[in-house]
């Protein structure tokens, strides 16, 4: 494995820098990546604004081949994203997510017409899985999908819906045979239009104060035949390429921590009590000490990542092990840092009171879900035990 860059990529890296810099308000603090914080109206146009830049300099989609508008470059990929991520840019997308499942499973028709909106920065996509009694056994699920002539007509129920309400498409797994031998043998994959005729949402509200997910209830949606991703009944093949893509996203979670924990650091380089800087406090400096060093045992993991998908090789058990370090990590840098806030780390960006713009009161209550969001670490950790590490028997 080989940690250097090029000096192409390396220029990129710097080209990047400084169309954030351009793109983003001064003494700009950062938000998740994600739909979650588009709640905020502000954030929400800043970050339309954004993927449309994006989508103009031909950067969204970067791996992707270039008969749909990618450049078949993995490594500026992961360039950008790291680098947005970083430095908290709205305007991230599990558009790009969505956009991989179709050129794997799509059909030629299907790539044609969905993955160039993706690379233009034009629409915005959202993921249904969870349901109401289905969450990390996503093959219990219960939407049904009743075949007719020319559709397939959904009625039943998802939850915890992200950013849906905003979304242009949403790729939806559904049961299209209920009495299949086993669970997994019945689902099919949909890609699906929000506001078609029979969808209601609901809002729901979650401890950040925000109203990012969403109850999404289908009522005799009629979706057409060639929105079917993938082959009827076989929607396992594209639910496990899509848990190897989520799973990675305790590499995401860590570039996230890693800005937090840095304006962190600076605080207590910048705040003094009694005369002394907190940065000259031995328990201070030692717990700061020691979160540095596992962030950077997180980067490491995720770069292997990066390497093993840049060599085709299976990474379902790195992924797993990123994301639950990942979570980890994330939920210790907002502990710690509530802990050397003391009572200003409740306070929220509204007070003329606050430190680091409430940035530290939003990670310690968001963070709380990444241990839970895209498969539990529990989940994570029979993976790691099962097939694909230890070979322990379930």
């Amino acid at each position: 494995m080989d940690f250097l860059i090029s000096n192409e990529e390396k220029a990129f890296r710097q080209e990047v820098r400084d169309f954030i810099q351009e793109v983003l308000p001064p003494d700009w603090l950062g938000v998740d990546p994600g739909p979650e914080e588009e709640e905020r109206e502000e954030v929400y146009h800043l970050s339309m604004e954004i993927w449309r830049k994006l989508g103009a300099k031909g950067w969204i989609g970067l791996s992707w081949p270039k008969e749909y508008g990618g450049q078949e470059d993995p490594a500026k990929d992961w360039i950008l994203k790291e680098e947005l991520i970083y430095h908290g840019v709205p305007g991230m997308d599990i558009a790009a997510v969505q956009g991989d499942l179709i050129l794997a499973f799509g059909t030629k028709e299907q790539k044609n017409k969905f993955i160039p909106p993706i690379t233009r920065g034009e629409v915005k996509y959202a993921i249904g899985m969870s349901e109401p009694n289905v969450g990390s056994d996503m093959f219990a699920l219960q939407l049904k999908a009743v075949e007719e002539a020319d559709c397939y007509v959904l009625n039943g129920q998802k939850t915890w819906n992200s950013g849906i309400h905003r979304a242009d498409w949403c790729v939806v797994y559904a049961r299209t045979d209920p009495n299949a031998p086993k669970k997994h043998l019945g689902i099919s994959v949909f890609v699906i239009d929000p506001k078609s005729p029979g969808i209601t949402m609901r809002q729901i509200t979650q401890m950040t104060g925000l109203r990012a997910f969403c109850e999404v209830f289908y009522d005799n949606v009629r979706v057409p035949k060639e929105n079917l991703l993938g082959e009827k009944n076989k929607g396992k093949d594209v639910s496990m390429h899509a848990f190897a893509i989520e799973r990675s996203y305790g590499l995401v979670i860590l570039h996230n921590a890693r800005r937090y924990f840095e304006q962190l650091v600076q605080y207590c380089k910048e705040t003094y009590v009694n005369g002394q800087p907190l940065a000259k406090d031995p328990l201070i400096r030692n717990r700061l000490a020691e979160m540095a060093i596992e962030i950077e045992v997180g980067r490491n993991m995720g770069e292997r990542i990066n390497w093993m998908i840049s060599q085709n090789m299976l990474t379902v058990l790195p992924s797993c092990q990123n994301k639950i370090h990942g979570a980890s990590v994330a939920q210790k840098v907002s502990n710690l840092g509530m802990q050397i806030l003391g009572l200003y780390g409740q306070l929220d960006e509204k007070s003329k009171w606050v430190q680091l713009g409430g940035r530290m009161r939003h990670i310690y209550l968001s963070s709380r879900a990444w241990s839970l969001a895209g498969g539990t670490s529990e989940m994570s950790r029979n993976i790691i035990a099962g097939r694909y590490g230890l070979g322990l028997p379930s």
